[in-house]
């Protein structure tokens, strides 16, 4: 699936709190959704932290707000055949903090089939989260995302991490796809390159993953 991430890019859009504009999200989403649906990109990834409970804000109201916006974010992806993958951050201000915190949203707030979740494993390091909780709900699990301090593949001792989430997702019947956001540093002490990093972490996943489905 050809994905598109951080919907709203930090751009001063907010979807909760007392300081919501309705009409500007609006704009902005429609467009968002035209151009992207003529790049041909099939899922728009929703960043959680854009979901924050505000200090002396109501935290229904926030929770009614992110409700109405993910919902008008599934009439967009459904008027073009996209899908939404909202992506919890393991930051406990937000409103789904946590990966089933945004199983739970997507299918009991907005229970739509456009609007699923995405599994950065970054942010299950970071909330101590088990990798298994992928395989609860497989069918609901857009994208996983390999990122991170943690997660660059090819740094650190993190064989046993990746061919354990390989397993998961072989044993669960996940066929969906894995990304990998890098290189994050050099790995050779050098200044560094991007192309070379990359072609790193592509050919240490794809050899781990080979490892895994030959089992």
């Amino acid at each position: 699936i050809q994905a598109s991430s951080h919907f709203l890019q930090f751009w001063g859009l907010t979807p909760t709190g007392p300081g919501v504009d309705w009409d500007q999200l609006e704009f902005w989403t429609g467009r968002a959704f035209a151009r992207l649906a003529g790049l041909g990109v099939e899922a728009v990834g929703v960043y959680g932290g854009f979901f924050r409970y505000v200090e002396g804000f109501s935290k229904t109201k926030a929770m009614d707000q992110a409700i109405r916006f993910v919902d008008r974010l599934a009439d967009y992806a459904e008027m073009y055949d996209m899908f939404v993958a909202l992506e919890p951050i393991a930051e406990l201000d937000t409103l789904w903090p946590m990966y089933l915190d945004g199983l739970k949203f997507a299918r009991q707030e907005i229970g739509r089939p456009s609007v699923q979740v995405m599994a950065d494993i970054d942010y299950f390091f970071k909330g101590n989260q088990p990798l298994e909780l992928i395989a609860e709900a497989p069918e609901a699990c857009l994208h996983v995302h390999i990122a991170g301090d943690h997660g660059q593949p090819g740094v650190g001792d993190m064989d046993d991490v990746f061919l354990r989430l390989f397993r998961i997702l072989r044993d669960c019947g996940y066929t969906r796809g894995v990304s990998a956001a890098c290189p994050w540093v050099s790995t050779d002490g050098g200044a560094l390159d991007f192309g070379k990093e990359t072609a790193k972490s592509l050919a240490y996943l794809k050899a781990l993953r080979a490892k895994v489905y030959a089992e």
